[in-house]
This record gives C-alpha cells, sequence and structure tokens, in this order.
C-alpha cells in the first residue's frame, strides 16, 4: 500500500486560483497582447480537422459564401437585427 496515497490527503484544504478572463484562452498569432477565444483544445479539433480535403473544402465553401458582395445586404440586415436586439458580441 502506498503511503502517500491515504485519506489524509482528502484533508488538505486547497484554494483554487482565481479564475480570470483569459483563462484557456491563447495568444493570438496576428495581434500583439489579444488573446483568440479558442481553448487550446479547440484548436487542437480545428488544426487536425483542417488536415482533411472535406473539412478545408467545406471552410472555402464558406469563405466564399461569405465574401460574396451579393451577401452583404442580408449580412447587414442579420447583424441589425442583433444590434437592436442588444445580442452583438462585447466589442462589436
Amino acid at each position: 500500500m502506498n503511503p502517500y496515497a491515504s485519506e489524509d490527503f482528502n484533508r488538505i484544504k486547497l484554494t483554487p486560483k482565481p479564475k480570470t478572463e483569459d483563462d484557456g484562452k491563447i495568444d493570438h498569432p496576428l495581434m500583439e497582447g489579444k488573446k483568440m477565444d479558442i481553448t487550446p483544445g479547440e484548436l487542437k479539433n480545428f488544426t487536425k480537422a483542417m488536415e482533411t480535403k472535406e473539412f478545408q473544402g467545406l471552410m472555402n465553401e464558406y469563405v466564399e459564401e461569405i465574401s460574396d458582395p451579393k451577401h452583404r445586404p442580408e449580412q447587414d440586415q442579420y447583424l441589425k437585427e442583433l444590434e437592436e436586439r442588444g445580442e452583438l458580441p462585447p466589442g462589436t
């Protein structure tokens, strides 16, 4: 039996580290001093997905669609509705 694995360790009071706004976020690679709103685990999953041709194709379609000027009025209307309802993310 391991003498260090006793019930006595359950009696040790641990003070949790206070959470900060940046906990779990990673540094932004393009903007110094900024944090990305993505956890290291999410970044790992995204990076792994980007290695697949299927995901690359879907991402390319998405970028082309949101970049197409014909969709701009619809996007502006959606953002206006969010703004009117007070549902825009902070800082936008």
